[in-house]
């Protein structure tokens, strides 16, 4: 994998060294959708995943207790910890549109999982 863009997804300041940047990992609960090029600033990283509940039950939301299916979530880890966690849509969409790399932002309304 390759990263061209050094700058943090939720601030967009340059993160020069790696001691303050954070790498993470999504998907749409399709493995073969990862997208592992995720980069944060510690200050970022803690605001977008901020109300997250990383042991949430198996299966439910890690922001509210709604069901989380495997294809009908998006799951989320960061780059050195191998334990993920799910967002419903209504998370997923909230996460995503907070990363300033997702162009065009996404339609809360209209927005699927792949899976579904």
């Amino acid at each position: 994998m390759t990263i061209n863009d050094l700058r943090c997804d939720g601030c967009g300041r340059y993160l020069a060294s790696p001691d303050e940047t954070v790498r993470f990992t999504f998907h749409p609960g399709v493995p073969e959708l990862r997208d592992d090029s995720g980069l944060a600033c510690s200050p970022c990283w803690s605001r977008l995943t901020a109300g997250h509940d990383r042991d949430a039950e198996p299966g439910c939301c890690a922001s509210c207790p709604a069901p989380a299916p495997r294809r009908q979530s998006l799951h989320v880890r960061r780059s050195d910890d191998p334990q993920a966690w799910r967002l419903c849509a209504v998370h997923a969409v909230e996460f995503l549109n907070s990363l300033r790399t997702v162009t065009p932002k996404l339609d809360p309304a209209t927005f699927r999982f792949p899976g579904q």
